[in-house]
This record gives structure tokens, sequence and C-alpha cells, in this order.
């Protein structure tokens, strides 16, 4: 049987249900939900009454890790790309292995919870996908009626770094800006707040964030997610261009890393972007880590920003 864990942003209830997590196909979601990057594969978690022993499902797979030397190869292929296919920015991720066993999964899922109140954070286990434990600090959307709430989170410094923030920062996190004002524009929402940017702490990483209030017209939230997901925040622009040279250059799928999680129904809906994630097998842990590229971008400090960004789990990890 499947099961779920969660506690979302800013709140004290705890849910743990078990289930089966279905493919959705053709139709728009209900309940809590989660999505590969593209959403290609959308799952629905569908609640039981029935109670088992909780079964750590392992998926059959490993993803590739690389060693730095590669992940600094691969990255400034990928920068000299950039004026070829006319990418802008570009959010290339890796993955990072370290040793975990899958049995403390739920203390671990209750430290996290603990160290980040500001997160939604969750446990799943499935047949279909395996098991992920995440904490993450971005909103993809919340709705309510027809009131929307989204954010731009992009630009990291560490948690202890004091210094300004640069150029390339800013410009990365513009990007991200532009295009989900376009993208609720696109969708008829109207915007009455673009608040931003402002510096918020996420555990040992600090983001520029700026937020978004908008009414939204006849598009349904659900499309209007989709149309936003994935932004350049985590995967670049533009858009299709950048999955091409992402594409060509990663090594791993990023399976549910970067995709849709939360809860969604037509009433009220609480969407996230999966980040600050892992994929739990029976005594290791596969952290998945992006960085946003710009063509001023340094492979070697991006690579940093990466480790900083594991701590995330990884100081939660070292305590149970």
């Amino acid at each position: 049987m499947d099961c779920i864990y969660y506690r979302l942003p800013a709140e004290n209830e705890f849910v743990h249900q078990q289930g089966q997590f279905e493919l959705v196909k053709g139709t728009i979601p209900n309940g809590f939900v989660v999505s590969d990057f593209l959403h290609q594969r959308i799952f629905q978690f569908v609640p039981s009454v029935e109670k088992s022993t909780p079964l750590w499902h392992i998926h059959s797979d490993q993803p590739v890790v690389i060693s730095q030397r590669d992940y600094q190869i691969e990255a400034q292929a990928m920068l000299h790309a950039f004026p070829v296919m006319g990418v802008e920015k570009a959010v290339y991720s890796r993955v990072k292995a370290v040793s975990f066993p899958i049995e403390k999964s739920e203390k671990l899922f209750h430290e996290l919870a603990q160290t980040y109140p500001n997160a939604c954070v969750y446990l799943i286990s499935s047949a279909q996908f395996g098991t992920w434990i995440g904490a993450t600090p971005e909103t993809l959307v919340n709705t309510e009626k027809d009131q929307l709430k989204t954010i731009a989170l992009a630009g990291t410094h560490s948690a202890n770094d004091s210094s300004a923030w640069t150029n390339k920062e800013y410009e990365e996190h513009d990007f991200v800006v532009k295009a989900i004002a376009e993208t609720l524009l696109r969708n008829q929402c109207a915007i009455t707040m673009n608040d931003g940017p402002k510096v918020v702490t996420a555990g040992p990483v600090q983001h520029l964030q700026t937020d978004f209030t908008a009414k939204m017209g006849d598009t349904v939230a659900w499309q209007i997610a989709m149309d936003l997901h994935p932004t350049p925040a985590v995967c670049g622009t533009p858009r299709m261009a950048s999955l091409d040279l992402l594409t060509s250059r990663e090594m791993h799928d990023r399976f549910l890393y970067a995709g849709v999680i939360g809860l969604y129904s037509e009433e009220r809906s609480r969407l996230f972007v999966n980040l600050r994630c892992a994929q739990l097998q029976q005594d290791k842990a596969f952290l998945y880590l992006g960085g946003g590229y710009t063509i001023d971008s340094i492979p070697d400090l991006e690579w940093d920003e990466t480790e900083n960004k594991s701590r995330t789990l990884l100081n939660c990890m070292e305590k149970v």
C-alpha cells in the first residue's frame, strides 16, 4: 500500500494517510497530487480506509551521480551553447548520493517539519515512483475561489553570506518575475500585487523573492499552474530552448525533482515546486540539486551553491 505524510507551511496539522497513487490521464486531479518535472506523469493519491504495516517502496533505477570535475565540464559546455541556442538562463541540476537508511525516513520527516516551519514538508512512498522526501520553500500557486498567489524565487546566497547581491543574481530573478507576470496575464488574471524582490531565508540558504497576488478570470487554477510550471526558476528561459539544452547536458532523469506537489481542488489549492528533495533507496539518499546559470555564471560557484542547498536535508539527516 502507498502512503503520504505531509505538513503544509505555517500549519500545525500533520497528515498521514495510506492508499494508492493513481496515474491521472485526461482529467484534472483532486486531492494530494505529485508530478514529474514536465508533468507528463501526474499522480493523484486515493486514500483507503484499510490500514497496513508501512512498506517503503524502492524504485529499481538509481539516478546518475557525476563528479565535481564532470559537473564543471558539462556546465561549461552548456554555457558555450547559450548564444548558439538563444538561451538566457538554464537551471542545471545534479544528483548527490549520501548514506541514509530508509528506516529513518519518518524520523527525518518530523525533523524537517520541526526545522523548517515555513516549508511544505512531505514523505511519500509508492510502487509507481519509489520513496521521496522533501522540504520545499517554493510556492507554485495558492488559490482560494478567484484569488491566486504565487512567488518568484530565484537567486541564492548561503544563509551566512552578507555580501551584496550581484547583477547576475538580480538578472536571474528578473527572468522569473517577467515569466510569471506574462503567464498570469495570458491566463486572464488581473495582477493586484507585485512585491519584491526581498531577501528570504530558507534554512541554510537565502533567496530573492517577489510575491504576486492576482484575481483569476475564467481559466481554472490547475491550467494556470500547468502554464506557470516549469518557471525559469527551475528550467530556464526561453522555456523550450532551455529544456532542449538541459536535456542534452543533464545525465539523469529529474523524475519528481522540480515537479509539482501539494493539494488541489476547484475551491482551494496549495501547490508547490518539489525542491530540496531526495529519492530514498534502502541505504542511500539521492539529493537533487539545481543551480541557475546565466552567461556570466562560474561553474565552481554554482557547484558551491548546490552544496549549500544540499544542507537543507543533510543537516537534518545528521540529527536522526
